[in-house]
């Protein structure tokens, strides 16, 4: 089962890009760090922070170059509503050449366990607002699934996979758009509190307004919780 769906998702990488003749296409290096607090009631502090650099763009050089595409610095704080339902309230930084802005995130979150899988539901309406530029909000919802590579159960020591897909809707200026992000990773938890994961992150947008886009992170993340 595990083969099947990871060969289907690279079945996607692959189809959509070929799918389209004439679109941006830009790479780079993702990396992540992100710090968990725990806070009385169960309930979380976390403070993120994501750095982007491009190695190659289609619309400017057909040469590798190492720029810096954006900075993100993201602040949460966690409710648990129960044992398998939470809410969280953010805000961001996000420094970018010419385009720095700010946004409010508002999220609700939720797990099924079906036949010991784990199912991640994460909800997410967002306001952004940069300089000179309309407010842009947008909608998310996210589907992911972590797979314990031994067992049934992740223990310290082990790997595991852990795939997600996420729709953005946004609106901005009167303009409609639709982007995807698609994730696929290998973590490894080698304590209780800490973890890594190395993950491919393609998104795509621009598919209703003739710019279509594709964006491909090679991603590492390291994970915190104290």
């Amino acid at each position: 089962m595990k083969r099947r769906i990871i060969s289907f998702l690279l079945f996607l990488f692959c189809f959509e890009g070929f799918a389209q003749d004439k679109n941006t296409f830009f790479t780079g290096f993702f990396p992540e760090v992100s710090f968990t607090k725990s806070l009385p009631n169960s309930n979380k502090l976390n403070f993120k922070v994501e750095n982007q650099h491009v190695i190659f763009d289609n619309r400017l050089t057909e040469r590798p170059q190492f720029d810096h595409y954006r900075t993100d610095f993201m602040l949460f704080h966690d409710w648990k509503l129960n044992a398998t339902q939470s809410m969280a309230l953010g805000v961001f930084h996000r420094i970018q050449d010419g385009a720095n802005g700010n946004r409010l995130v508002q999220q609700f979150a939720f797990l099924n366990r079906l036949r010991g899988l784990r199912i991640a539901h994460r909800m997410r309406t967002d306001q952004t607002f940069t300089r000179g530029e309309s407010v842009e909000v947008r909608f998310r919802y996210r589907l992911a699934s972590e797979f314990p590579l031994n067992g049934s159960t992740l223990d310290p020591g082990e790997g595991y996979l852990l795939i997600s897909n996420e729709p953005i809707f946004s609106l901005q200026g009167g303009e409609f758009n639709l982007e995807n992000r698609l994730v696929l990773s290998y973590g490894k938890l080698y304590a209780k509190n800490q973890k890594l994961e190395y993950a491919i992150d393609y998104r795509t947008d621009g598919f209703f307004n003739n710019n279509f886009r594709t964006r491909l992170w090679p991603k590492i993340s390291y994970f915190y919780n104290f």
